[in-house]
């Protein structure tokens, strides 16, 4: 068996180097270099690779009824997931979907809710609080109710290699009770780390 030992490749022309192998055998190409085939193993080591990969994904769902009877006051839906970054320089999707329920007494014309995205004790992204609306329908001895599966996504860049929690909350404006997961249809939350 042939083995061929050298700690520096250069170029033939400017004897720039082209590949470096440290005493562990690690190997550093300094300038770009040219995959035609496919790199395999999880990416997660690939420094300097630029081709927004997925580099991870994490996922939470949620059944367990939340009911929130007062208003103005957000209430945690349940859903939380934590992703740790591969780098600073990675982005975190967030996609997520509640099934919300809100029922009222003697209330005609529109009712307002809203929902948000914590990164911490950080509030992200959100709607107001009259940010979503709904108009009721009937369900009984003035009784109004209205059901609705609503979804948000959005692209965050925590510029972190720590653990990070995501948890998602819900308020409403008007109304008498405000159930999250309602329905017996899960709600969840995906996180996607997107690399550089």
């Amino acid at each position: 068996m042939s083995k061929l030992k050298v700690t520096t490749i250069s170029d033939p022309d400017n004897d720039n180097t082209a590949i470096s192998v440290d005493s562990s055998g690690n190997l550093t190409v300094p300038q770009n270099l040219t995959v035609s085939g496919t790199l395999s193993g999880d990416g997660s080591n690939l420094t300097g690779i630029s081709g927004g990969k997925v580099l991870q994904v994490v996922n939470d769902t949620e059944g367990t009824l939340v009911t929130q009877t007062s208003t103005s006051t957000w209430t945690d839906a349940g859903l939380s997931a934590s992703i740790t970054p591969s780098s600073t320089s990675s982005k975190i999707l967030v996609m997520f979907s509640v099934y919300t329920r809100i029922y009222t007494y003697n209330t005609n014309g529109e009712n307002e809710y809203g929902l948000r995205i914590k990164r911490g004790g950080t509030v992200i992204h959100e709607t107001d609080v009259n940010g979503l609306r709904f108009v009721p329908g009937s369900i009984g001895s003035g009784y109004t109710m209205n059901a609705t599966i609503d979804s948000m996504v959005y692209l965050d860049s925590p510029s972190t290699t720590s653990a990070t929690a995501y948890t998602i909350e819900g308020i409403m404006n008007t109304g008498a009770v405000f159930n999250l997961n309602s329905g017996g249809a899960p709600s969840q939350l995906t996180l996607m780390e997107i690399g550089a």
